[in-house]
């Protein structure tokens, strides 16, 4: 994402803060997304194509101290599939640890990759405001 690989179309977010789209939300932008409303509030990248995705980068909002603390991330495999989540070694719908600060990557790998066309962060815990910036870790598949 962050190299513009990713088209800004193909990053969209539940609702926004007027300053600052989901397309916005690229790790190490110089700003970030924000969300209006924070309950159920999510950010997901289209990839267009089945890719493997093995973790995430996260950063919060810089020049503010708003962040994610903790979020889920769920994906589609298809475009036209379900929404399943990322789970840990049991089974379980893993919480992510995120950020502590605006500006500090956190990298958090999947305990099992996935292939998905779809990856959507839903944030569950956050200070100040919810606010991301972000980068999928993975590789198009063959």
């Amino acid at each position: 994402m962050e190299n513009g690989t990713i088209q800004d179309n193909r990053i969209s977010a539940s609702n926004i803060r007027s300053c600052c789209p989901a397309s916005q939300a690229r790790l190490n932008n110089y700003i970030g997304w924000q969300a209006y409303y924070f309950t159920n509030a999510w950010i997901e990248v289209n990839l267009d194509e089945p890719t493997v995705v093995s973790g995430v980068i996260t950063q919060g909002y810089p020049s503010h101290d708003y962040y994610v603390k903790k979020y889920k991330v769920s994906y589609k495999k298809q475009s036209s599939s379900d929404y399943e989540h990322v789970t840990d070694g049991n089974g379980n719908n893993k919480v992510f640890i995120g950020n502590t600060d605006g500006d500090t990557p956190v990298t958090n790998l999947f305990d099992e990759s996935v292939v998905a066309t779809v990856v959507r962060i839903e944030p569950t815990g956050w200070y100040g405001y919810v606010a991301l910036r972000l980068e999928l870790l993975g590789c198009r598949r063959d």
